[in-house]
């Protein structure tokens, strides 16, 4: 009897439930929620660094410039196209051709027999990408800050992160030499060198009136200058003031000013050092 009893208490128990498909998909399915929100919120913290990053490099980029333009007692000379060469020559040529170290018209800098080469194309239409033509600018920039003392050293204040040494067609950094310093560009959080936009020289009646093959200058802009390829292309500058523009996390530079198609797309996230002149 006893026995029996044992038995009968010993069949009446349970195993212990496991989960359910239910329940496994459920909490599956937090965890992945979970996890996105943490992705979202990284990422969200990423770009606000990379904004506050280029930011900043922006206002110590504007702020050697000033440096320089007042070191000198004049703003930067930009040359504009089909411009006549100014007493002194130009601080930035309008198609700096490196081979070389950026100074004045022309200072060609070349390293044990190699030279330095951009693409030095501009796709101005609506049709097609960009080439990287604009990245020479950053460069002669960076080259022309580098005379100034007061201006160098705010320079110095930017993310070293940002600023890179120009290399060869081998990927090799070009070497420097007592006289010159290594090149330099500034580069955006993702890696795509800073575009320059530079204000074209005064506008003069003589640019609208097709005397010296100028016609094609049209009136002035706003701030009483004529337009630049890189102002037709990537933004007006605004009161004679030079303007930097990121090309965004595409790398891609486009056209702010083309209706549609793959340049205006491709500048849609582009970031500017102040908001540019409606064309």
């Amino acid at each position: 009897m006893r026995s029996r009893t044992l038995r009968l208490r010993t069949s009446g128990r349970r195993s212990a439930p496991g989960f359910t498909l239910v329940e496994l998909v459920v909490v599956v399915g937090i965890i992945v929620a979970l996890l996105s929100l943490v992705l979202a919120v990284s990422t969200l913290l990423i770009q606000q660094n990379e904004a506050r990053q280029l930011e900043a490099a922006y206002a110590n980029l504007s702020s050697a410039v000033q440096e320089y333009e007042q070191a000198v007692g004049r703003p930067i000379a930009y040359q504009a196209l089909r411009e006549t060469p100014l007493q002194g020559g130009y601080d930035i040529p309008n198609n700096p051709q490196f081979v070389g170290y950026p100074g004045g018209m022309e200072t060609i800098y070349t390293s044990g027999g190699s030279s330095l080469h951009y693409n030095t194309g501009l796709n101005t239409g609506c049709s097609g990408l960009d080439s990287d033509g604009w990245q020479k600018h950053i460069v002669a920039l960076m080259g022309l800050l580098q005379r100034t003392q007061s201006a160098e050293d705010i320079v110095s204040r930017i993310d070293p992160a940002l600023i890179l040494p120009v290399t060869k067609n081998n990927g090799l950094p070009m070497d420097s030499t007592d006289s010159l310093p290594p090149l330099t560009k500034m580069v955006d959080p993702w890696g795509t060198p800073i575009a320059v936009v530079f204000p074209g020289r005064t506008w003069r009646e003589s640019d609208n009136d097709g005397s010296a093959g100028n016609g094609e200058f049209g009136p002035p802009d706003p701030d009483g200058t004529i337009r630049t390829v890189m102002e037709t292309m990537v933004g007006v500058c605004r009161n004679g003031k030079v303007m930097f523009v990121s090309a965004g996390p595409d790398g891609l530079l486009g056209s702010r000013y083309c209706p549609d198609g793959q340049r205006k797309e491709a500048a849609l996230d582009n970031i500017y050092s102040y908001e540019p002149e409606n064309p």
